[in-house]
């Protein structure tokens, strides 16, 4: 298949939605993919810390096993901890900024 070169284009985001994201370029995606797979338990610490939870977990971030060599194959993830998604996604932001008065979703 040949790409008409019109369709060939680079489209980057306007200014202020790229620098209020959470990953604003390329670089900063590959630095979180480097941390994620040289220390993964950090990783995913920093990635929950930004949640609310009404219950922390109580063993190890991460437990995991891929090795059929050293026993069952596992994946073990905040174990113990409790929170709501809901009030994470929605409403902390409507507490945190104001945004009772913003339309969140329309149907």
């Amino acid at each position: 298949m040949v790409v008409p070169e019109s369709q060939d284009k680079m489209f980057y985001p306007p200014g202020d939605l790229q620098r209020d994201a959470h990953v604003p370029d390329f670089n900063s995606y590959l630095a979180l993919y480097r941390k994620s797979l040289e220390n993964p338990e950090a990783f995913w610490k920093e990635i929950a810390d930004e949640f609310f939870w009404k219950k922390p977990a109580t063993g190890a971030m991460l437990q995991y096993n891929f090795d059929v060599t050293k026993g069952s194959i596992y994946v073990k993830c905040m174990e113990g901890a409790k929170t709501n998604m809901c009030y994470n996604v929605l409403d902390r932001h409507v507490k945190e900024g104001n945004l009772g008065e913003k339309v969140a979703y329309y149907w």
